[in-house]
Formats: C-alpha cells, structure tokens, sequence
C-alpha cells in the first residue's frame, strides 16, 4: 500500500543516489552501549508543521510501559483491520516525538506494519521539540536510553497485532540506539538507519541482521565514517544496503518543515526503506 498523500515514484534505478551492498554469513561479537555516540539534531523547524487527523484506515492508541521507576509512552499505529504484522519500532532524533514523526509512523503503517513511536521524554514532562527537552536527553547516559528501547521493542513484539517479527528504523540520534540492535542481534530481524553517527568500524561491523543505511554525500559528521564502514562489513560478511544521496544535507528526511527537508530524496528513502523491511519482515 502506499500513502495517499505522496505520489507513485519513479523506479529505484533513476540517476542520483548510489547503492553499494555487501552480503555475508558470519558473526562477531557484539558491541556494548558505551560505544554509542550521540549526534546533533539537525536545525529545528521553522515552522510548526499541522498534524493531519488519522487516517480513517488506521488506528493509533497511547501505550505505556515501565523501565525502572519512569513510566514511558509510545504511539502504537497499525491499520485499522486486526491481523497479526511485521512491526517497526521508530526511534526519532534527540527532540522527541513530534507531528512529524507521528505522521512518519503512520505512513509505515500505510504499508502495512504495526508501528510504535516511543516518548522517551515522557517520564520527565518536557515539551517536544523544546531546547529543555533536548538538553534533558542528552545528559541522560545512553545505556539508559537503550534500556527503555529494548523495553518498547518488547512490548511491540508481543502485541496482538504484532507477528513478533520486528525491525527498528532510526534517524540521527536515534540511529546509533537502532544500531545497537543491530550489534546485538535481539530483538529485531533488521535495522534502517538515517544519516548517523555510528560507533568505530569495527563494532558496527558486528551486526547480526541485515542493515540499511542512508547517507548524505558531502556531511563532514558522517561521510567520513561511510567507505572504513563499508569496507569492515563487506570483510566481515555482513548483510548491507549503503544508499548515498547527493546534493543534500543530513536532516533531509527529519522534518517537513526545516529548511533542510528535501521531500524527493525523503520519499525515495522512505521507498527503499520499506522495500527492505518488507524483504526480511515480510508483510506489506
């Protein structure tokens, strides 16, 4: 299915984004969380995006779960007929659930797939998207962050309207957390990650389930890290998909509203993001 408000795009093999893929059967170790870098957000939104109403062939509920003393909230999206899916747990940048990410999560369920957009900001009553919010998770030490993902991981593997086969997709910030699931092999049957910061070469050489990246061309953050990368997965056999987009920035599929928001590379992305999830989740 597709999402009524974005148009059929052309195939895959028109001119602009590079693909470089490797293939492979064998394990490593996994990483810790200590190795997880946390990037910067790309700029905030000029504008406040609208948030459009639900889809009428959706559902959305407000789910909760616990991790130590904080009690945590996630937006639960699936379409609106029960079935048993593929889920996908979106973990956004730094700034929290926003109507941009929220609109993202019902795109995915559009496809097909049982979605859960996680408020890690939940627990300590701070606005999205405000400077408050940001500073706050950014203090917050990263095993924590993970402890709450593998938490809501959980709880959407094991919904009714969830086959328990789940992939996690992760922007900025939140790419070197889904990175982490990917390391560590649990949880999930893949991983998409948005223009991150990841670990050293050698630890992220360590996934243990298919990994699809997105890259920017020319981003001093994340470009350099992109062919050592590379080279570490393909020497260790790993299973990878490297898309390479040029001529924009990092953020370019982060928020509708921002400057750098660029909705043709942001579709494609988007395309070949569920193309991949559908590939090794099925579903869709």
């Amino acid at each position: 299915m597709s999402d009524p408000t974005s148009p059929p795009l052309p195939p895959v093999a028109v001119a602009g984004p590079t693909r470089r893929s490797g293939i492979g059967r064998r394990d490593l170790l996994a990483a810790t969380v200590s190795t997880l870098f946390a990037a910067g957000a790309p700029a905030l939104a000029v504008a406040q995006e609208a948030e459009p109403p639900l889809d009428p062939r959706l559902s959305a509920d407000t789910v909760t779960f616990q991790v130590r003393r904080g009690i945590f909230k996630g937006l639960l999206v699936r379409p609106r007929v029960a079935a048993k899916r593929p889920g996908v747990l979106l973990i956004p940048d730094q700034r929290g659930p926003s109507p941009y990410w929220r609109s993202l999560a019902r795109r995915y369920a559009l496809e097909g797939f049982t979605v859960l957009l996680p408020d890690l900001l939940a627990p300590f009553n701070q606005p999205e998207g405000s400077d408050e919010a940001i500073n706050l998770m950014a203090r917050i030490i990263p095993a924590e962050h993970q402890l709450a993902l593998d938490a809501a991981a959980d709880l959407l593997a094991k919904h009714p309207e969830c086959n328990g086969s789940i992939a996690v997709v992760g922007f900025v910030w939140g790419g070197p957390y889904a990175m982490q699931f990917a390391i560590t092999g649990s949880r999930v049957k893949a991983v998409v990650i948005h223009y991150a910061t990841l670990p050293t070469p050698d630890k992220a050489a360590a996934a243990k389930v298919p990994v699809q990246f997105h890259w920017v061309e020319n981003d001093p953050r994340t470009t350099p890290q992109v062919e050592p990368l590379e080279r570490k997965m393909i020497g260790a056999g790993r299973v990878f998909e490297s898309w390479v987009y040029p001529g924009v920035a990092a953020g370019f599929a982060s928020d509708a509203a921002a400057r750098v928001y660029n909705k043709e590379a942001a579709d494609r992305a988007f395309d070949r993001a569920v193309f991949f999830l559908r590939r090794y989740l099925g579903g869709g």
